[in-house]
């Protein structure tokens, strides 16, 4: 006789089961009293919103299949009581038999869905207020952004490419190009996951982490986030020291390269305590793409110009190979090394003017990266072969040109210090609140001032206890880089999004972009780990 109401309103909207509800994870429903205890209380089927919680879709048809199920299977009870009372009906002298039970029904959904969407817009308003005070001005654009990318991305890393090549063989251009892939997919991912709440956004890989894995995946998040950023500012003062002592001490100059490196620090001490948001680092971040430029195109003329076999005639030439296997997952996470930026990826999207070009703004970057490192090493193998050193600026012959190129280098890095550290300052300030609306602008810069030079104070005495360039480049490299680079945004991505979301050759993708990663993390951090003990004990025989 009467269609139930399930049916009846699954048939008649046609919405989706997708289920949905407010601050949570997973729909909840408070139980309903029974239509007896609702007919006694003089309550109608209207006032079940108040008792079924802020729940839309599938939780509320799945509320009215409950309460179809209570009813007798014909849709009639015999007590008037136990079914919907219509008092609108009553009250006009209807009959009761005009009291249909979907009517009632659809009536309850509109109900609960007007509480649930008020509700949610309520919410969806605080969480906007709240972010309000940590968001960065969105006033970059497009050169902006690719300029602070860049800078992260090229620095120091293009210095150790022609080394590289010289532990896989030729076969290091094809690891090069697909590094870059790698790097444009898992930056799109990453940004991507930023937004996977609708109408909102999370700030960095630790709010990404947690969302995806709870408590605990932020934790991990935090460990190799902040492993990275202090990791590769600790690369950036030892680099500097040891340049910055190799060109004064033919000089005369006897001061030797740990007082140097406590002097680089001390200088990328000054922008990190004055720069406060991303969008100040705009003219050091072009300013280090240029220098960056500048020491690529020495290194590779000098490499062509003055090839060992002309530098040494008389020694027999370099080895050169297509593809070397042991050398492969060692080398692959120090070209790894060379592609990551992610940490500062959220930092950089936040300052965007027109957040869409993201995607044009990172495929960008990794097009200009690979261009440059495909350069400098193929030029630097071709010249060098397998004698061929890192930082690859020890290789090329000593002159004006090595000077320059040092000089400019050297630069570079105290530049591109203080951007990495900001990723890291940014995200300790928004999770401890350090904000000048809590805490008054003086008291603010006060803390900010204090928290900011001790972290740097640390990172220079990390670097001070371990100056091995490249070995503790390939331990950072392969234990954090690759993981916060290819594993981390992939995992997170389908954990928020789902396994559905991907297409069958996208998950085939996924898992080799993947097992790149796991093998370049694992076996590169025991290689490296071996290396610094090797160099450790040598240098206590020493």
């Amino acid at each position: 006789m009467l269609v139930p109401a399930a049916t009846f309103i699954r048939r008649m909207l046609n919405r989706p089961t997708a289920a949905h509800q407010v601050g949570t994870d997973t729909p909840t429903l408070t139980p309903t009293p029974p239509p007896q205890a609702l007919a006694a209380d003089g309550r109608n089927s209207n006032n079940l919103a108040a008792d079924s919680g802020n729940v839309i879709g599938a939780s509320t048809i799945d509320a009215i299949d409950q309460a179809a199920d209570s009813r007798p299977e014909n849709g009639i009870s015999n007590d008037i009581s136990s079914e919907f009372v219509d008092t609108a009906s009553m009250d006009k002298g209807l009959p009761l038999e005009e009291a249909t039970p979907e009517k009632d029904a659809i009536q309850d959904i509109l109900d609960l869905e007007n509480q649930a969407l008020s509700e949610e817009q309520l919410q969806q308003q605080q969480l906007e207020q709240q972010q309000a005070v940590h968001h960065l001005p969105r006033n970059a654009g497009f050169l902006r952004s690719f300029s602070n990318v860049v800078c992260i991305i090229i620095g120091t890393g293009c210095l150790q490419i022609p080394y590289a090549f010289a532990k896989t063989g030729w076969i290091g251009v094809a690891i090069i190009v697909l590094s870059a892939v790698i790097g444009a997919y898992t930056g799109i991912l990453t940004i991507r996951c930023l937004y996977y709440q609708p109408g909102t956004r999370l700030h960095s890989f630790p709010q990404i982490g947690r969302a995806a894995f709870g408590r605990w995946g932020q934790y991990a998040t935090q460990f190799f986030n902040y492993l990275y950023s202090l990791g590769t500012t600790c690369l950036y003062i030892i680099l500097s020291g040891q340049f910055i002592h190799g060109l004064l001490v033919t000089l005369g100059v006897g001061v030797s390269q740990k007082v140097w490196m406590i002097v680089v620090a001390v200088v990328m001490w000054i922008p990190v305590a004055i720069l406060k948001e991303m969008s100040e680092a705009a003219v050091l971040a072009i300013f280090g793409l240029l220098a960056s430029i500048v020491v690529i195109i020495i290194a590779t003329v000098m490499s062509l110009l003055d090839p060992y076999t002309q530098m040494h005639p008389a020694d027999p030439a370099p080895g050169h190979d297509i593809a070397i296997g042991i050398g492969i997952p060692v080398a692959l996470s120090s070209i790894v090394f060379s592609f990551a930026g992610s940490v500062v990826y959220p930092h950089v999207e936040a300052s965007m003017k027109k957040p869409r070009q993201w995607p044009a703004v990172v495929f960008a970057s990794m097009i200009f990266c690979a261009v440059a490192y495909l350069l400098i090493g193929v030029a630097g193998y071709w010249a060098y072969g397998d004698l061929v050193v890192s930082p690859v600026l020890d290789s090329i012959p000593a002159g004006a040109p090595a000077t320059v190129a040092k000089i400019m280098i050297t630069l570079h890095v105290i530049i591109a210090a203080p951007i990495m550290l900001l990723s890291f300052y940014l995200e300790v300030e928004k999770q401890w609140n350090i904000t000048a609306e809590r805490l008054g602008k003086r008291r603010e810069f006060t803390i900010r001032l204090v928290y900011r030079s001790a972290v740097v104070a640390a990172v220079c005495g990390v670097s001070l206890a371990i100056p091995y360039f490249s070995d503790f480049l390939s331990l950072i490299s392969s234990l954090a880089c690759v993981t916060m680079f290819a594993i981390i945004p992939v995992v997170c991505y389908l954990k928020l999004y789902g396994h559905r979301v991907a297409p069958w050759y996208e998950k085939i993708w996924m898992l080799f972009v993947l097992a790149i990663g796991a093998v370049a993390c694992i076996w590169g951090s025991i290689d490296a780990i071996k290396s610094l003990i090797k160099d450790s004990k040598g240098s206590s025989a020493s």
